[in-house]
């Protein structure tokens, strides 16, 4: 018997589906996050340990031909997607957030035990 992964249950909050007439329809959040790649990191500070919550990130691509930052945090035995956006911020490179791989997988295996 295998264990369960948080992948296999993501969950959506009302404010991620209240988007899905400008973006990705529940169906596709599910989809993206279990099977696309993209810009896979979370927010950090170097100076203040602790700061950000390390299970909560941030997946940014293209996806389902729509350019598109999808925030969601991963719980013990699920994930739940908190929102949904477009790319309005320029990077998200740099000394603030540490990328931790290209798919949801990456981020699930970085949450800290």
């Amino acid at each position: 018997m295998t264990a369960e992964s948080p992948l296999d249950t993501i969950r959506i909050t009302t404010t991620a589906r209240k988007k899905c007439d400008r973006y990705l329809t529940p169906a596709e959040l599910k989809t993206t996050l279990r099977d696309r790649s993209g810009y896979v990191c979370r927010k950090v500070s170097p100076n203040h340990e602790g700061l950000y919550d390390k299970t909560k990130f941030i997946i940014r691509g293209t996806f389902f031909d729509i350019d598109l930052d999808i925030v969601f945090v991963v719980e013990s035995d699920h994930i739940v997607i908190l929102t949904q956006m477009s790319q309005h911020a320029d990077s998200l490179r740099g000394q603030f957030y540490e990328q931790v791989g290209t798919t949801v997988a990456d981020a699930v295996a970085a949450v800290p035990e």
